[in-house]
């Protein structure tokens, strides 16, 4: 049975994963997407079997959303219809960034956020779209509002 668990404990970070990051969206008054679990996940009817030590530490990517979606949507389509000037006129990654990327002051404020919850940054990305940071269990569900 043990062995069994642990085989699967990558699928099972993962899906502890997306609670996490939908409580932080709930936390910080931001809009939430609807929850799923994936179809495989789902068909493997898991248990919860006990929380987990305190002192076990997890590394995670927290997600940030894109800004101007309707502008992002028109581009999109733009981008793809052969009677539009903007046909096939791909952005770079910095002008992506720039038009639809989360802004440096929402990134900061991330960053702030999850040193204020005694987790440590382990990685940025240009693109602003995902921070990467580390921490405790007691740290995540203190932060996140759950338990793990």
């Amino acid at each position: 049975m043990k062995n069994r668990f642990f085989r699967r404990f990558p699928v099972v970070s993962g899906l502890v994963l997306c609670v996490l990051s939908t409580s932080l969206v709930q936390a910080a008054g931001l809009k939430t997407l609807p929850a799923q679990v994936p179809e495989t996940i789902a068909r493997l009817n898991l248990q919860p079997v006990g929380n987990l030590a305190g002192s076990k530490q997890f590394h995670l990517a927290i997600g940030l959303p894109l800004h101007n979606q309707e502008m992002l949507t028109n581009l999109l389509q733009q981008l793809y219809d052969p009677a539009s000037p903007n046909y096939h006129h791909f952005l770079t990654p910095l002008q992506f960034t720039e038009m639809f990327g989360p802004s440096e002051q929402d990134y900061q404020n991330v960053i702030a956020f999850a040193k204020t919850n005694g987790l440590t940054v382990t990685g940025t990305h240009g693109s602003r779209r995902v921070l990467d940071v580390s921490g405790d269990v007691t740290h995540i569900e203190k932060a996140f509002h759950v338990t793990i």
